[in-house]
């Protein structure tokens, strides 16, 4: 899944440039190249909120595991 993100986030870039060029050029097809532009900037938005979610994901699991382990060594001092 994060092949097909960076492969998203990197599509989304060279559409958005190429829109950004169309506009800049006069290019005849600008309207084309327009909407091009705007799915880019739905791939950037898209690639970077799966990224945003995978590294709150990894930040809330090793929060938990430092939890578990905290708790883990309260009990077995509680024991002895």
């Amino acid at each position: 899944m994060k092949k097909i993100a960076i492969i998203l986030v990197l599509a989304g870039v060279i559409l958005a440039t190429l829109a950004q060029y169309a506009y800049t050029n006069d290019w005849m097809w600008f309207r084309i190249f327009h909407t091009a532009g705007f799915i880019g900037y739905i791939f950037i938005i898209s690639g970077l909120a799966y990224f945003s979610l995978w590294f709150i994901h990894q930040l809330s699991r090793d929060e938990k595991n430092r939890i578990k382990r905290y708790y883990h060594q309260q009990h077995s001092e509680k024991e002895a």
